[in-house]
Order: structure tokens, then sequence, then C-alpha cells
């Protein structure tokens, strides 16, 4: 165990499993705070897996709000630094077409010269040389430092430090009260697998996004959050080298981003009063399509794997114009004049952002206790191997093809190694289907796990002899035809129901529940 700061006695409980709440986690337990992390589901398994995987410069937002912008770039060379081996430099381009605004460039340029962020133009000609797939009408394009996030490797890096430092992560438990007596938080209460737990406390932080109002409730206090729900289509392949916008004002379907294997392009945006509203429906669908057609011609044609949402958090700030949008920029609440002293909630932001808002809200709880401790999450590593190299997705297939061990490939589409698989369940202690899919992306690439979902349950069962394999599998392949059903058509429609009849027919597999969507859907 290493700590960078004097345990002082004080506890903490985050509330929130997802990239903001993993870094709050970590900066408490680095400055010397006894912290327990509690998630309902998995690591990741929230909004910070329901995005389009971009690690920002900050350049979308350069005109409409600079100093977010400015602080996204920050941010990016800042996660870049500490977790290198979950970012992926693919660069990132700003193109204009023909019907995107004329003077918009000018104010493009300007607004990435105040927000600090490196911006230079090209020349269109060698922009559509290098991107083959985007359109062809493209008449100014610009360069800017945008990058690609592995936000599961993210997580469970961060999860994996704050355990190295003496913090404890509890996955798939619930927080079900949170105790106020005398106007002071004292302890949480959870329900888990074992039963339900108090955990008393010193104060209480809530990271839990689009779930903030929920939780707050708890504890008797209010924050209100517009939710926005964003649907994102994926394709099956890289078709672009870098993330590529449209140089207009951020609105809906202006971007695509090469993630993995995959293409992903969105997104819509739909306020919503339900955080669980994650149904993509047939409009949005085409909205998305008639969107892309412009920047991505013959979109129609390309293999769309499936479609998923998630609901964005934004903070309902005080005295806020109406009809203006809100801004992306992060809130620290102490609900201390509510009633509830040592009770914080942090919301808003991106998951670019997420490091810097858990030293906001941290530098927050340290004041509460008089605690004069600087933080380094900006400065120390999170990965065990500060030197290793950048995330490469193309890794795992260059490393079967040098070494030809395709014989020992768990998952052909992704290129996992059935020993890595292993050592997650026998080390790690993962011993659920979903939870080795978050991990490896089994099941993320052309055949969404019809394979590979059989080969790793198989894994699963021999480590456990009571591991529920058939009904794994179903939920398995239910929530995986969930986001292929919205894109079923043409080729990938016969793909589809191929892999469906290997379940059912093949395989007797049963689907479970409904086709609506649940925390796994991503």
């Amino acid at each position: 165990m290493t700590n960078s700061a004097q345990h002082h006695g004080l506890r903490v409980v985050v509330i929130g499993g997802g990239a903001t709440g993993c870094a709050v986690a970590r900066d408490l337990v680095m400055r010397g705070f006894y912290v327990t992390l509690i998630e309902f589901g998995d690591l990741g398994s929230g909004t910070s897996s329901r995005f389009h995987g971009m690690l920002q410069s900050g350049a979308r937002y350069a005109v409409s709000d600079t100093d977010y912008a400015a602080e996204c770039m920050v941010e990016r060379r800042v996660v870049a630094g500490i977790v290198p081996d979950a970012v992926e430099s693919t660069g990132g381009l700003f193109v204009s077409l023909d019907e995107d605004p004329p003077e918009f460039p000018e104010r493009f340029v300007e607004g990435c010269r105040q927000a600090g962020i490196p911006c230079d133009e090209l020349d269109p000609d060698r922009v559509m040389a290098e991107e083959p797939c985007i359109s062809r009408s493209i008449s100014r394009a610009f360069s800017v430092p945008d990058a690609t996030i592995d936000p599961w490797r993210l997580v469970n890096r961060l999860a994996e430090d704050i355990v190295r430092r003496g913090g404890r992560v509890l996955t798939r438990h619930q927080v079900t009260g949170i105790d106020v007596s005398g106007g002071v938080v004292r302890a949480v209460r959870i329900a888990g697998d074992g039963g339900e737990t108090r955990i008393e406390t010193d104060a209480v932080v809530s990271a839990a996004g689009t779930w903030s109002g929920r939780v707050a409730a708890l504890a008797g206090q209010n924050v209100e959050l517009e939710m926005t729900k964003g649907a994102i289509i994926v394709l099956s392949h890289r078709f672009v080298g870098q993330v590529v916008n449209r140089c207009r004002p951020p609105g809906s379907h202006d971007i695509i981003v090469p993630t993995g294997t995959v293409s992903l392009f969105g997104t819509t945006s739909q306020v919503v009063d339900n955080p669980d509203t994650t149904l993509v429906t047939p409009a949005e669908i085409q909205e998305l399509l008639d969107g892309a057609e412009p920047l991505v011609p013959g979109i129609r044609e390309r293999r769309a794997l499936r479609a998923w949402a998630g609901v964005r958090p934004l903070v309902k700030l005080p005295d806020w114009p109406l009809g203006k949008p809100l801004p992306r920029r992060h809130l620290v609440i102490n609900h201390a004049n509510g009633g509830a002293d040592g009770f914080f909630t942090v919301c808003g932001g991106s998951l670019t952002t997420h490091r810097f808002m858990a030293e906001d809200v941290s530098d927050h709880v340290c004041r509460r206790f008089g605690i004069d401790e600087t933080c380094l999450t900006a400065m120390i590593p999170v990965s065990p191997s500060p030197h290793e190299a950048t995330w490469r997705p193309a890794a795992g297939h260059m490393t079967t093809e040098t070494m030809q061990t395709q014989a020992k490939t768990l998952c052909e589409c992704e290129a996992v190694d059935r020993a890595i698989v292993t050592e997650l369940i026998e080390a790690a202690g993962v011993s659920r289907l979903h939870d080795l899919r978050r991990r490896l992306r089994i099941g993320f690439g052309p055949c969404q796990g019809t394979f590979c979902a059989v080969r790793a349950a198989d894994l699963l069962a021999s480590a456990d002899r009571d591991f529920p394999a058939e009904t794994s599998i179903g939920q398995f392949w239910t929530e995986r035809l969930k986001g292929v059903s919205r894109t079923a058509w043409g080729d990938q429609a016969r793909q589809a129901l191929l892999s469906d009849t290997v379940h059912r027919e093949i395989l007797g597999i049963r689907l479970t529940g409904d086709l609506l969507p649940t925390d796994d859907h991503r």
C-alpha cells in the first residue's frame, strides 16, 4: 500500500464508479482519506461508457464556450500523460462542407487560439486523400489534437490504483440510504449480495452523473439536472483514421470517431426525464443516417453493427437564461446549506474533464475538514508502468499475425487471447460475461459475441462449477441483440438472423426478458 499523504483518520464514501467517481476516490485516497467507492453495477457501466469515445481537445467548444474548451485542452494532455495505455492519439479534423456556415471557420480558429488549442489549416485535397470515406466537398479543413479513450480501461486503471493506495472499491452494491443526523452526514447504507450494510463516514461525495438527483434525494437534498439522451450508431470498420467533426456550431450528428476496431457516429439530442431512458428509436436511426450522409456519403450502404444511447447530465444553473443551451462545465454542490453538512455532489462536465472535476470536489472536502493537501493526480501516473505505450487497438491483431497464435485466440474480431481472459478470471476475480466484455471488448466486433461469448463462458465455468453458463450466454446475446436489432437491414439483418439462429437453434439458448435496454446495453 502506498500513499502520498499521511492518513488523518477521516472517512469518505464516493458514490458512482464511472470516470469521475473513480477519479474522486483516487484523489481523496492520495490526500490521506479512508475511501470507499460504491458502484451499482460494474465500473464504467453508466454514462462513462455511453458516449462517443473522445478525449477531446476542446476545439468542439472553442466558439461556444472558450473557457471550457481551454479546460478540455489542459485535461486532454493530463489524462494522456497519466494513463497513456487507455488513450489513442488519433488526432482530429474539423471540416467545412458546402452547407456549413462560411463565416464559422474564422471564428473557430480564433476560439482555438484563445483557448490554447493547437490548430492548423490543411489542404482539403490532402485531407480527402488521407480520409477517402468522408465527403469530397470539403472547402476548409483544420487539424486539432483530439484523441480517443477506452473508458473501461481508464476506470479499471483508476480502481486498481485506488486499491493499491489503501482504498476500497465495492461494485454491484446499491446505495439505499444516506443517514443525516444533526444536519451532518453520518453513514451510507448499501445493499449487495451479502445483504444490507451501514458504512460510517465523515463525508459523502456523489459522482453519480445522471443519477445524481436520485442519490441526493436519499439525503433529503435536491439536484436539478437537464438530462439529454444521445443516440450513436456503430459502424463495422474504422472508416476514418482521425476524429472528424463538422466545422460548425456544436450540435447533433456531426462527428465520427474511430475507436477500437469500429467507428462511432453521433449523436442525437433529446431532453428526457429519466436517466434510464436509453431505448434507440427507428426515428433516431433515420436522423443519424440523414445527418451522417453529407459527411460520410453512402453510409446507408455501409455495415452498421448496432446502435445505443446514453444520457448526458447537464447542470441547471440558477438564473440561467431560458432557452439558452446549458453549459458543459461542471458544478460542485456543497449540501451543508441544505442541512446535510459533509455531503457533496459533483456533476456536469465530460469524461475529458473528469480528473479536474475530481480535483475540484476533493478541494471542497479538504476545506470542510481544514486539511491542506495538494492535489497530485495530474502529476502521478495512474498506470503501474508510466512509460507504457499508448493504447493501440490493432496491437492484438498484429501480435496474433506475428506470433501465429490464432489457435489461442478467444475473440477473433478483437484478437483477444485466451490467456488474457483466463488471467482476468483467475487473478482479478472477474466472474461475469458482461464484465469480461467491458474490459476486453469481447462481443464488440462483427459477430457481436456469437462465437467468443460461448468460449468465454466455458472458461468462466471451468473456474466456477456453479457458473450459470446457459443463462449468462442468453443474457449476453439478449443485450447484444437489443442494439443489433436497431440497425438490422441488408447484410446486417442476415448476420443478426444467423447469430440468433446459432444461439437459439444450435446452442439451444433462451433469450432473457424483453428487448428493452438495461444497464448493460452498451
